[in-house]
């Protein structure tokens, strides 16, 4: 885990700094004035960045960048504090201001323009999407983030940016994952008062789920009394968000393992590991990529480089 802020850059170091997160051609309008602010923080899962930018940029994506870096295993949100944006696949354009946010994937060509602006971009890697919802990646889905789901996904995204230095790893994930949940949420269209109730409800039994698999009984009866409700309020409640307990406490897993995958500390073999998270291990690391698209042992491998570079 990771988290930078760099203050009054350039066009050529802002460029430099976009272009590893997603290669593009910039174009900025009197660079001479032209300077911006970054903010960021990193996961082995997710990304979070807040810039301040102070003149206009028009970006370009095209297919040279897209063979170079594809970009198809993940989504970006952008959530605008000040500013309009418009980001155009062909001939649709879709423009958001403060109180949207726009999902979008960036496999395909592109044009951007972000004017002068204050924005939160959050890289969403592909799997936790279409886990739970397909957004369409040669288009752009526009989220109202000012009041309801909306409201409680985009303040806990402002707060994440606001504790950077005080999160570890774990934390970040787990608060990512619930943004995430929540986002999709919205574009299944979930989110009448019932919804959001039996939601809190749902992110009770995540939230214990994740705290305690591994280290105590985590098998239905045992959740339900701990949590003061029936096995059957507990099914009932999954149930309106199209899952089970069972799933539920197995993507739970998944992300404890990906987690302790994540944690330099840790010295459990990948055997060891999987049997804490409750799986058979012979199954445990074909399960693990097809969910995260790396094996274990890749995502391990791939975490500790990534805290040596740093």
């Amino acid at each position: 885990m990771r988290w930078y802020t760099l203050d009054g850059c350039g066009p050529d170091t802002f460029s430099a700094l976009a272009d590893g997160f997603v290669p593009m051609a910039h174009q900025f309008d009197d660079s001479q004035s032209w300077s911006a602010g970054l903010t960021g923080q990193e996961s082995g899962a997710y990304k979070l960045l807040h810039w301040d930018q102070r003149g206009i940029r028009r970006c370009r994506r095209t297919h040279r960048h897209i063979r170079a870096t594809p970009g198809d295993d993940f989504y970006w949100v952008i959530m605008p504090d000040r500013g309009d944006f418009s980001l155009r696949f062909q001939d649709a354009v879709t423009a958001i201001g403060p109180g949207k946010a726009m999902v979008a994937g960036l496999e395909r060509p592109c044009h951007l323009e972000v004017p002068t602006s204050a924005a939160y971009a959050f890289q969403v890697p592909r799997t936790e999407f279409e886990h739970r919802a397909r957004p369409r990646a040669h288009m752009s889905t526009v989220l109202d983030m000012r009041r309801g789901l909306g409201g409680i996904a985009g303040n806990m995204l402002r707060h994440v940016h606001a504790e950077r230095s005080e999160l570890p790893e774990r934390e970040f994930n787990a608060v990512c994952d619930r943004v995430t949940e929540l986002l999709c949420m919205m574009m299944l269209g979930e989110t009448h008062p019932q919804h959001e109730h039996h939601m809190a409800v749902a992110e009770s039994i995540r939230r214990y789920l994740r705290a305690n698999i591994g280290r105590a009984d985590v098998r239905l009866p045992a959740v339900a009394h701990a949590l003061g409700w029936s096995p059957r309020q507990l099914r009932t409640v999954l149930g309106e968000f199209g899952t089970t307990f069972r799933d539920v406490r197995r993507e739970e897993a998944f992300r404890v393992a990906r987690d302790l995958l994540s944690d330099p500390r840790s010295t459990l073999s990948i055997t060891e590991l999987a049997i804490r998270c409750g799986f058979t291990p012979t199954w445990f690391s074909s399960a693990f990529k097809e969910r995260f698209g790396m094996s274990p042992r890749e995502y391990r491998q791939h975490r500790r480089a990534g805290t040596g570079r740093e």
